[in-house]
């Protein structure tokens, strides 16, 4: 009909399409220049030396490989994960970042962690919480044995820990970052099997969403449980490093040694165990 305004078509939402999870994943949730500084600072203060070989378990992208190589021209690091499509990104946008010489010095495998042999390192490193994978305790310390094994005498096993009342509840997180946010779904907690589901999904200005890029289904271990296991898995003793706090109460990214501390809403901790 003459003079009838003609629909337009929706523009379509495009930047949740156009991203990348692993991209988002590491822009949101990864400081590995902060995870080196405080490995390097502790193994420095124990052992009057630099690390030179970092194993990193459930390495992902790599991207705490990667940077170690870059950190120091002597460094060098292994990374193992079963996700070929993760690591292979991380191949092709982490590792095609460093120079020849870099390169050569990190190792991504596509392998089960417990098939890791036990050839000496200088520091193993379980970040992100990947350890809660192992759900029975037979399991974890299997695995914790493993990594004992693979420890020079100098070395150490460096983890990280949540917990709080936070940890015990459904619940969701809202966090803004450059150019999305990023939300942590806390989606069951099993009162009885101390089983976690939680997803990980990214908004976009535009209204675009990735719904649950990331799941993990796992099982909560608590602090005093996760030191006997390592205990028990043949570590001599295990130091808790606990992240202070700013004047909001929210975490500085500052750790220290710590036997005390007060169980907030909220809490994250290195776990630093030593052979």
């Amino acid at each position: 009909m003459a003079g009838a305004k003609k629909n337009k078509k929706k523009k379509p939402d495009r930047q949740a399409f156009l991203a990348n999870k692993h991209d988002l994943y590491q822009r949101a949730v990864q400081e590995p220049e902060a995870d080196i500084e405080f490995m390097e600072e502790i193994f420095r203060s124990k052992f009057k030396r630099d690390p030179i070989l970092l194993r990193e378990d459930f390495c992902g992208t790599g991207f705490l490989s990667a940077t170690w190589a870059q950190h120091n021209p002597t460094y060098r690091a292994i990374g193992y994960d079963l996700d070929s499509d993760t690591v292979n990104w991380g191949v092709e946008h982490n590792l095609t970042k460093l120079d020849s010489e870099q390169r050569s010095r990190v190792d991504l495998r596509i392998a089960n962690v417990l098939d890791a042999p036990n050839d000496p390192v200088d520091i193993v490193c379980a970040m992100n919480f990947s350890w809660w994978i192992f759900k029975q305790r037979r399991q974890l310390i299997e695995y914790f044995s493993s990594v004992r094994e693979s420890l020079a005498g100098s070395g150490l096993f460096v983890l990280d820990i949540y917990g709080g009342k936070e940890a015990y509840e459904e619940m969701e997180e809202e966090h803004e970052k450059d150019g999305f946010d990023y939300i942590w779904d806390q989606d069951k907690v099993c009162g009885i099997s101390d089983e976690i589901l939680c997803h990980i999904s990214f908004h976009f200005p535009d209204g675009s969403k990735m719904k649950r890029a990331f799941t993990y289904d796992w099982r909560r271990y608590g602090m005093k449980e996760s030191q006997d296991i390592l205990i028990d898995a043949g570590f001599s003793s295990v130091e808790v490093y606990w992240e202070g706090t700013d004047e909001d109460g929210e975490g500085d990214g500052e750790f220290t040694l710590e036997h005390q501390a007060e169980n907030t809403d909220a809490w994250i901790a290195y776990l630093v165990a030593i052979p």
